[in-house]
């Protein structure tokens, strides 16, 4: 590289020389009124390219000046961005660990060096907000969103607070803002969902599922959305049933029963409906065709009340007979029946259908307990007392309760969701005990 230097100099200076022998005479310059040098033509070549080159020799030197300038920047940057880091790596630590104090004051530190670091407020927020402090939580929140107001994370975080305020339209708002960002974000329906149920907004929050069901989510999730929608539809006809809107009740109830007829709390809420309106008739048709289609034993019980409301317990008894005819080996429906004689005081009834049920492969604690109550009416005290003693609990009242077959609730009282798990359709008459064993 230098031997070619040299040559190119050596050129240089040769083709100068050559030019010089050439152009010998010389040329006037004016540079003001007063002062017009004169100068042979190639010293003015020679002025010229050693003024050329001074200019590019200044120019070079400010831009590496500049780019010295701007790497010093850049490493007292990058280890200002490590020393942050780290400083939020251990704050983080500390955070998870539940050390708040600790946490805080490491976010402090890295507020300091940089007030606007998103992350750090976040974070802040998060700890004034776990440590009952929603008010300085909303100052650093807002503060995050002011610096970055696409952040999905600053938005849900002040969502969560009005939402813990109970301040429900604020919350929506930013959840609305959060969709607006991103129209399918699962967590902001499902929590614009929540809101919605706690404050029974029941048209509201089925708009909002009927979104869900469009987003994508995996199948095992759509499928249980879908049933989700039809529980949510069940709410709503319940919530026009209270109001008194029976007609918009039965419409609704209608359309979840044809979509599935399986789901036995519609059914019973229909019937329902049918009895306020004063539609007897259409309501026991409906209970028998619930009973029918689902097998539930839930609408024997109903029925039962019903038929004994009306004076009529004669016709819940051919029913229970008729449906034995049809299942001769279901001990279940014997058992009912059973309970049902010693409901109305029909003893010797009660005592004939029950010895009619095999103990061997039908051994319910409540069998025992309503054999023991039949011994007991008979003035049979020593069977009643061994009845008692296979039942475990001789001071238990002849009372089956429901059971929830996702989550193994137990209640005296049916109903169409189950108060812990939240899932529709899944009390049933705990016959066997199954939920407490």
């Amino acid at each position: 590289m230098t031997k070619i230097a040299v040559f190119l100099v050596i050129v240089f200076l040769a083709s100068l020389g050559y030019l010089a022998i050439l152009n010998n005479e010389t040329v006037t310059i004016k540079i003001s009124e007063q002062y017009n040098p004169s100068m042979p033509k190639i010293t003015l070549v020679i002025l010229s390219c050693a003024l050329g080159a001074l200019s590019t020799l200044a120019v070079v030197a400010v831009r590496d000046t500049r780019r010295y300038i701007e790497h010093l920047q850049n490493q007292r940057k990058h280890k200002k961005a490590l020393k942050v880091q780290e400083l939020y790596s251990k704050g983080l630590d500390a955070f998870f660990a539940c050390r708040h104090e600790e946490a805080a004051e490491l976010f402090n530190h890295i507020l300091e060096e940089d007030p606007d670091n998103v992350d750090s407020l976040l974070r802040r927020g998060d700890i004034a907000f776990n440590t009952g402090n929603p008010v300085k939580a909303k100052e650093f929140y807002t503060k995050a969103k002011e610096l970055r107001p696409q952040s999905v994370e600053a938005l849900f975080s002040l969502e969560k607070v009005f939402e813990a305020e109970q301040r429900w339209q604020e919350a929506l708002r930013y959840l609305d803002n959060i969709l607006e960002i991103d129209e399918g974000n699962p967590k902001a329906l499902y929590r614009k969902r929540e809101i919605y149920e706690t404050n029974r907004n029941w048209e509201a929050l089925l708009a909002v599922q009927y979104k869900i069901l469009k987003i994508d989510i995996p199948q095992t999730d759509k499928q249980k959305e879908h049933k989700n929608l039809q529980g949510y539809r069940y709410e709503l006809g319940r919530y026009n049933l209270e109001k008194g809107d029976t007609d918009k009740a039965k419409k609704i109830l209608r359309v979840i029963i044809k979509m599935d007829k399986d789901f036995v709390a519609a059914y019973l809420a229909l019937a329902e409906a049918y009895l306020k309106d004063g539609d007897v008739e259409e309501a026991e048709n409906l209970l028998i065709r619930g009973y029918e289609v689902t097998s539930a034993l839930v609408f024997l019980a109903r029925l039962e009340d019903f038929f004994i409301a009306v004076g009529e317990p004669g016709r819940i008894i051919d029913l229970y007979q008729k449906t034995i005819l049809k299942n001769p080996k279901d001990q279940k429906l014997q058992f009912f029946l059973a309970k049902l004689y010693y409901r109305l005081e029909m003893i010797d009834y009660a005592f004939e259908t029950i010895m009619g049920i095999d103990a061997t492969t039908t051994d319910y604690r409540d069998l025992h307990i309503l054999l023991g109550n039949i011994y007991e009416r008979r003035s049979q005290y020593d069977k009643a007392g061994v009845e008692f003693k296979k039942a475990l609990k001789a001071e238990m009242p002849l009372l089956i309760p429901f059971c929830c077959s996702d989550c193994n609730y137990t209640s005296n009282e049916w109903a169409g969701r189950c108060p812990r798990c939240q899932h529709w359709n899944t009390l049933t008459l705990d016959l066997s005990g199954t939920c407490k064993i």
